[in-house]
């Protein structure tokens, strides 16, 4: 999914530079004849400054198509999230994680048959449903699956780590299958890679709910009442708004400052798919060993560093450094905060996970959404630094929050699922000894 939606907007991207730099070249031609003062239309001033006027707002008609494009996963996806959340409790995570495969499947194919822009947004906003299915699903699997938190917390590491492997893979794949064979080859490549993937799916995995009898799952409601599910909510989206901001400021800010070419604007982001890959996989059982809350904190202040230090840089290569902080502060926190989310679940409420993993996805989706709107106004207002600095001060006032997480209170009176096979087995033994006793007691009583 990460694949799909890193090719996409490298292609977009692509495309929309290009146009910019044909229409450009055009204007660069008819200033060239005015100057000049040769014949033809160049000659007349009202027609360039027509022409020019017609350029700009068919550029400005452009990006607004390429913005409504990209963003609208993310707008479908939020409404998506809470929706999901239900489902999951109902048919089961299996059926779900089954489900998001598929409308990422159509969504591919679509993307390989489209030619015009209504399809493509169609596409692009069947990965906001696909996207939110599978998230929500997949990791509401893994903590139903791994019951005990070390091995949960490995598993939702590696889990985790994809996300970051198929950001890596996704742009230099689409990228040159893009450039070698157009567009229509690398979605349908990746639709057969889909389709793979919901074989293995159907046929490994199955739902547990109608072997386990779960009480009624908490409502998002009653979760968003949790004030330690409100700060891991609020850690998340605060990390997350911080990648945000720089997706959406450092591209043009290097492009203004350092003059950077095409490939460097592919590779500025590297270090914080390397960065969130290692903090993903290395540290999820760290966390859990020396405390959640203390490698939260860290990464957030760790994220504010890289925040403060990125305006700094004089140098393309200089990026690297903060942009490596970055990207390690966010896995951290993913590598934290997701088993908590499932422990506090698993003891302060009933053990059925769609709804606390729709919440997150819910302050992901904020995260996207807020972010680069108001970190646009500040860069316009007062400039890029001030949007660096303003969200390293946020993530920085956050951090004492997370002290809460140190030690949650757990409520004995909300129990996750009903006593499994061995307690089930080991409670009818004590009562059939209770009896054997009391049919002893009474015999002698009677015989007495």
């Amino acid at each position: 999914m990460n694949v799909e939606a890193s090719q996409l907007e490298h292609e977009v991207t692509q495309n929309n530079n290009s146009f910019c730099m044909k229409e450009t070249g055009e204007v660069l031609v008819y200033v060239n004849e005015s100057i000049k003062g040769g014949s033809g239309n160049g000659t007349d001033p009202g027609i360039l400054v027509e022409r020019i006027l017609t350029i700009a707002i068919k550029a400005r008609d452009e990006n607004s198509e390429v913005g409504l494009l990209l963003s609208s996963k993310a707008f479908v996806q939020l409404v998506a999230n809470p929706i999901v959340g239900v489902l999951c409790s109902r048919f089961g995570y299996a059926k779900m994680l089954v489900f998001g495969s598929l409308v990422l499947f159509v969504s591919a194919i679509t993307f390989t048959f489209s030619e015009t822009y209504a399809p493509l947004l169609v596409a692009r906003a069947l990965q906001g449903i696909a996207s939110a299915a599978t998230t929500i699903a997949g990791m509401s699997m893994i903590a139903e699956r791994y019951p005990d938190d070390k091995e949960r917390s490995r598993a939702m590491g590696t889990a985790m780590s994809g996300l970051a492997v198929g950001i890596l893979v996704g742009y230099p794949f689409g990228g040159i299958l893009y450039a070698v064979f157009g567009k229509d080859i690398p979605f349908a490549i990746l639709a057969c890679f889909i389709l793979i993937n919901i074989g293995l799916q159907t046929a490994f995995l199955e739902d547990t709910v109608g072997n386990v009898k779960l009480a009624k799952p908490s409502s998002i409601t009653r979760l968003l009442l949790d004030p330690y599910i409100d700060i891991c909510a609020g850690a998340i989206m605060f990390t997350s708004m911080s990648l945000a901001v720089l997706e959406s400021t450092v591209p043009i800010w290097i492009m203004d400052t350092m003059h950077a070419d095409n490939l460097q604007l592919g590779l500025v982001f590297l270090p914080d798919s390397i960065g969130y890959l290692v903090g993903t996989y290395c540290f999820p059982v760290l966390a859990k060993t020396y405390g959640r809350w203390v490698f939260t904190v860290g990464s957030l202040c760790l994220i504010a560093l890289g925040l403060v230090t990125l305006p700094f840089c004089s140098s393309f290569y200089h990026l690297a450094v903060p942009h490596l902080c970055l990207g390690l502060g966010v896995g951290i926190t993913d590598a934290a905060i997701m088993p908590l989310l499932a422990l506090l679940v698993d003891q302060r409420h009933v053990a059925a996970y769609g709804s606390v993993y729709a919440i997150v996805q819910l302050a992901v989706c904020l995260a996207y959404g807020l972010g680069p709107a108001i970190a646009g106004q500040i860069v316009k207002n007062a400039g890029f630094e001030w949007s660096m600095w303003g969200m390293a001060f946020i993530n920085v006032a956050f951090a004492p929050l997370i002290f809460i997480l140190k030690n949650p209170n757990i409520q004995e009176e909300h129990k996750p699922i009903l006593p499994d096979t061995d307690s089930d087995t080991k409670s009818d033994c004590d009562l059939e000894d209770t009896q054997e006793f009391l049919l002893g007691s009474y015999s002698t009583f009677k015989q007495n």
